[in-house]
């Protein structure tokens, strides 16, 4: 039959589920089934107490579980159990565990809340796993909801959505009958989503916004937003100045700044990237408003160990584009899809574009962005004339310094 969501509680979308979910609450999922409908309580094992598993166990009357993704089943190194094992219905368990929770600890009663929330604890080492023990673990299968449409999958989506730490507690509940379920709102009172929905969200997003926060700066204080490639867990960030309503109506400055820990962070002088950045928030500071996005695309989309690779190679005399194909890279691996999310999530369609890249340009124009582009040239030095020459005369940058600066036996990248 079709299922009245009113019967449980207020119905949530998946951004709104995150953002409980970040807040320490639980949610409930409901998967619809072709003859009847199953919830699971879910909650982030970073936020679990002994309180709330007594909670949990007094609405469901069920055994409570531990999703963990794949990538921190394997980071602690905990074995699975043979694939024939289930724990209910389609949810393949992975391993029944406990956690020593101090060296040498005796467990006659162990604390589970405390072992939960160790599990997703970024500092815990494969030696604090004892197996076997009494927390049963599920793994999710590749892919998630986009390969396997099911409930460990979804709530292994949903962590990542709300760019949480990769473990939730969850408990199944069995809506039986109509007095059944609305006794249940009435005792729960949380907010619920459907489990469709996070398959839908995740075919039409690649990213997720996470946070908002001040930052301040010595020039002015910029707006801060974190938004989070679902599949990679990759940060982005928008630096954004002025109203972000505004924003949409007018022709903002923007500046597609690709990440350069040698340059924004030691100022290497191989490249112009610390004085692009500094010389774009500057300007959109002149202006009073704008946008910089701060992308995770290190060495032109090859990170950082390769560019440091392809350094070593322009030590001895190969041109930033030759290093990267000898080493068997694209001359530039970038990908602006997620920037472009980005944009359309803050309505932006119309741009003043801080570049000399022409793929920035023509990226933006073919996803239907009006660009205006403006000129963001820093002059070169003795250590990056080598690079900027090749940016222009093999990537056909807009650069107009002169010819006159020596070349040196150190490259840009």
């Amino acid at each position: 039959m079709e299922y009245s969501f009113e019967n449980v509680g207020q119905r949530l979308t998946v951004p709104e589920a995150a953002q409980e979910l970040r807040s320490g609450r639980m949610i409930m999922l409901l998967d619809h089934n072709h003859s009847h409908t199953d919830a699971t309580l879910c909650l982030p094992a970073q936020f679990v107490n002994t309180q709330i598993l007594d909670l949990i166990k007094q609405v469901t009357q069920e055994e409570i579980a531990v999703v963990l993704s794949g990538e921190r089943l394997e980071a602690l190194q905990i074995a699975s159990i043979p694939a024939s094992s289930t724990f209910t219905h389609e949810m393949a368990l992975a391993a029944c565990i406990d956690v020593q929770l101090a060296p040498n600890e005796a467990m006659p009663n162990p604390d589970s809340a405390a072992m939960i929330r160790t599990l997703v604890n970024p500092a815990t080492r494969p030696s604090a796993i004892l197996q076997p023990g009494h927390i049963a673990v599920l793994r999710p299968q590749p892919g998630g909801v986009l390969r396997h449409n099911g409930r460990v999958e979804a709530v292994n989506d949903l962590l990542r959505i709300a760019g949480l730490e990769p473990g939730a507690v969850i408990a199944e509940i069995a809506l039986e009958d109509e007095a059944y379920t609305r006794q249940l709102g009435a005792y729960w009172g949380g907010g619920i989503l459907a489990l469709d929905d996070i398959a839908k969200f995740r075919k039409e997003h690649h990213i997720s916004f996470i946070t908002e926060t001040r930052l301040p700066t010595a020039e002015a204080e910029f707006c801060l937003r974190h938004f989070q490639e679902i599949e990679t867990g990759q940060p982005y960030l928008a630096l954004i100045l002025g109203d972000p309503q505004a924003l949409r109506t007018a022709q903002p400055l923007l500046r597609l700044h690709s990440a350069c820990a040698t340059g924004d962070i030691f100022g290497s002088q191989r490249c112009d990237c610390q004085a692009q950045l500094h010389a774009a928030l500057h300007q959109i500071v002149l202006e009073g408003q704008g946008i910089l996005l701060y992308l995770p695309q290190e060495g032109r989309g090859i990170g950082l160990a390769g560019k440091l690779q392809a350094y070593a190679l322009q030590d001895q005399g190969y041109d930033t584009l030759d290093a990267n194909e000898h080493l068997g890279y694209p001359i530039d691996a970038r990908d602006y899809s997620i920037a472009l999310e980005i944009l359309q999530e803050l309505g932006i369609a119309s741009v003043r574009l801080l570049t000399n890249n022409p793929t920035k340009i023509n990226t933006l124009r073919n996803a239907g962005i009006a660009v205006e582009s403006l000129p963001l040239e820093i002059p070169p030095n003795p250590h990056n004339v080598y690079y900027l020459q090749t940016k222009r005369q093999r990537m056909d940058h807009t650069l107009t310094f002169s010819h006159t600066a020596i070349r040196t036996n150190t490259f840009g990248d």
